[in-house]
């Protein structure tokens, strides 16, 4: 009688681990999304900060000027950096949370932390500094020309 009620307790705790392990690999690939969404956040700031740089040597040499006096090209490629960064950070302090309350056997299902929706919001934020960089550095300047000449 013993080994049906053991083998009873022995697939329970089965089934239990087997949840677990999926689980835990669920999270494996949510911090590989992660992880893919930082390194392109992190390679497009570098992309950004090194075009920006090269151009800006290049127009110094050649000019003498400054291409842009507060370098807002550095600064949203920096911006998009940090951001991936703290990406990663999010995304494994995220991952060991989750892994501890899956290993221990007081396992209860919390409401995460918005962290998709706050890097959605922060990359927002970019974005409208972006467009008031651009709209101040090309379409105001290209308004006072045309209403220099009488054109509008």
């Amino acid at each position: 009688m013993q080994t049906n009620e053991d083998e009873v307790t022995v697939t329970v705790n089965l089934t239990n681990e087997l949840a677990k392990e999926r689980n835990r690999a669920a999270y494996d690939r949510t911090l590989m999304a992660w992880i893919r969404t930082a390194i392109s956040l992190i390679g497009f700031g570098f992309a950004i900060a090194t075009s920006y740089e090269y151009i800006h040597m290049e127009t110094l040499e050649r000019t003498g000027r400054f291409l842009d006096v507060i370098h807002a090209p550095l600064w949203f490629g920096i911006s998009f950096i940090i951001l991936g960064m703290l990406c990663i950070l999010g995304g494994v302090i995220q991952h060991v949370k989750v892994l501890r309350q899956i290993q221990s056997s007081k396992f209860i299902s919390t409401k995460s932390k918005p962290l998709a929706k706050i890097v959605a919001l922060i990359l927002l934020l970019i974005g409208v500094f972006a467009l008031i960089s651009l709209f101040q550095r090309r379409v105001i300047p290209l308004y006072s020309c045309v209403a220099a000449l009488g054109w509008a």
